[in-house]
């Protein structure tokens, strides 16, 4: 028995769906920073046709690498300061699938040296054994204040990391679990400044539990430090590039996509580049939310204003990172790692110096201001605070040059009620439109917003597509 011909309207949907070569249109991931390239991976390691764009010249979103000239020398560094950690497994996963470099990353274990004295290092022991040890050995800290991070600390993993009340923030969790006040402002919210970029009095203490369980409370590796080599360009953009175009995929930079246009009949999609339509069988939008806001608000349906809405409600911090660099004869008397005290008053803006090492002659280093808006816009001022900050408290001698980044919207801002996006969904509001997926570090919803979790809702994205395509 022979099978039945398609109709008509089958045939058109099947034509549609395919591109000038007569072959099935590929995935279109529009935005090529560490979410995108992580769903584009994971779509071509599935077999599908993949086209990744950008409107960038370079792939990397917030975490790219960037040429910088200090002391009238070109360094590579990135544009911004990031510090990975052991926990971050899916990140680590791919950047090794995509042939990271063995020594483009440089591990250590957790040690938290702050310039006030404070030192917590976690020995070579099992977890939580590994810990307990670094609270208990911990210097600069009182008795009652190592006492009441070991209750806080253990009486959570005892109870199995219970999340706090949906609408808790930080600072509120930390008055219910009765830490003191000098060890909250010397531990606890530089803690919480770094894990979520967003200030203690309006951060999300679900979220916080959530990511000192998978570092503090995960097996002893996942507390480890990692810092890039050079750039973290090297780390996962570079290679993923290159491996995506070594398997066939189509890299399409400084190509914006300017709208999207849904075929009749789930007949599949089109992207408008301003140049012309590129075919899609699907689209995954890996592109911060106020871009995903814009694309959407143009389709059909009632729920697309909604969604827009909730997606350009989405609050962004910004973070500076200011780099220094020092003739390299000369050393450094500065831990790789620290903590900073701030004293914005006297114009200390500086929470986090990292060690960048050597290039061209230099020695170079870091300094971050997270979730600092008023400071980042007077840009003079913050570079020779932050200098005078590192002269007084780690007694470093003045640089040779110096040179300040500044992203805008550099991060979420990490608040319990921030709308919570999914692949499929924003809030309670699904995804009307077969094929459109939403990807990028908005769209998992357990984290803040890091490397890590930009890669796992890029996983998500492409896992959704490719269980949609086999359907269709």
């Amino acid at each position: 028995m022979s099978a039945a011909a398609p109709d008509r309207a089958e045939v058109s949907r099947r034509r549609d769906t395919l591109d000038g070569d007569g072959r099935r249109a590929p995935v279109t991931v529009v935005g090529a920073g560490w979410s995108g390239l992580a769903a584009a991976v994971a779509l071509r390691d599935r077999g599908l046709p993949v086209r990744l764009i950008d409107s960038a010249p370079q792939a990397g979103g917030r975490a790219r690498g960037l040429a910088i000239t200090l002391a009238g020398r070109t360094v590579r560094l990135d544009n911004g300061q990031h510090l990975m950690v052991g926990a971050y497994r899916d990140s680590l996963a791919l950047a090794r699938r995509v042939g990271m470099a063995h020594d483009a990353l440089r591990r250590s274990p957790m040690r938290l040296v702050a310039a006030d004295g404070l030192s917590l290092s976690a020995p070579p022991l099992p977890a939580p054994l590994h810990l307990a040890a670094g609270l208990i050995g911990a210097r600069g800290l009182t008795w009652p204040d190592r006492w009441a991070l070991l209750r806080c600390l253990g009486g959570l993993r005892l109870r199995g990391w219970p999340a706090p009340a949906p609408q808790t923030t930080v600072a509120q969790w930390l008055a219910a679990q009765r830490q003191p006040e000098a060890l909250r402002r010397r531990f606890w919210v530089p803690l919480c400044v770094a894990m979520l970029n967003t200030p203690a009095p309006q951060a999300c203490a679900a979220t916080f539990v959530r990511v000192l369980r998978d570092t503090l409370g995960a097996p002893r590796g996942d507390s480890d430090f990692l810092l890039a080599a050079h750039s973290l360009d090297e780390v996962l953009p570079a290679p993923a590039i290159k491996h995506l175009q070594a398997h066939g995929a189509q890299v399409c930079l400084r190509t914006t996509a300017r709208g999207l246009r849904m075929q009749p009949e789930g007949a599949g999609w089109s992207v408008d580049t301003g140049e012309g339509l590129l075919p899609a069988s699907g689209v995954i939008l890996a592109v911060p939310a106020p871009a995903q806001a814009r694309l959407v608000a143009g389709l059909p349906g009632a729920q697309a204003e909604a969604i827009a809405a909730r997606l350009a409600g989405i609050d962004h911090e910004p973070i500076a990172t200011l780099y220094l660099a020092w003739p390299a004869d000369r050393p450094l008397p500065a831990p790789e790692l620290c903590m900073l005290t701030e004293n914005p008053a006297r114009g200390a803006h500086g929470q986090w110096f990292f060690d960048r090492g050597e290039q061209q002659g230099l020695r170079l280093a870091a300094v971050v201001v997270s979730a600092a808006a008023e400071a980042a816009h007077a840009r003079e001022a913050l570079t020779e605070g932050i200098v005078a900050q590192l002269r007084a408290q780690l007694a470093l001698p003045a640089p040779l040059d110096t040179r300040l980044v500044v992203e805008r919207r550099a991060t979420l801002r990490c608040t319990p009620d921030r709308p919570r996006v999914h692949a499929h969904a924003v809030d309670s509001l699904t995804l009307p439109w077969p094929g459109l997926w939403l990807a990028g570090e908005q769209a998992w919803p357990d984290y803040p917003g890091t490397l890590e979790a930009a890669v796992r809702s890029g996983r998500a994205a492409a896992a959704a597509a490719a269980s949609h395509l086999a359907e269709h």
